[in-house]
């Protein structure tokens, strides 16, 4: 039992890795489509780690009671 609860989550982390990238390949789309000065990508950049930090520290303490395992750095 423990083992399927831990392929569970190591599944929800890699769904969540595909659910970033997706955000990244958003922000990198829209930096490719308009003109933004480097104050604007710099703030782009900011809110892409801060949207992602938020999302991946939600998702430890939901899914994984806030424990750290060796896989959350893979996915």
């Amino acid at each position: 039992m423990l083992v399927n609860h831990q392929l569970k989550i190591f599944f929800i982390f890699i769904l969540l890795g595909i659910i970033i990238s997706f955000i990244f390949d958003i922000f990198r789309i829209l930096r490719k489509t308009y003109r933004f000065t480097n104050i604007m990508i710099y703030i782009q950049d900011i809110l892409f780690w801060l949207l992602t930090g938020i999302i991946i520290l939600h998702s430890i303490f939901t899914y994984n009671s806030g424990e750290i395992r060796l896989y959350l750095f893979f996915s």
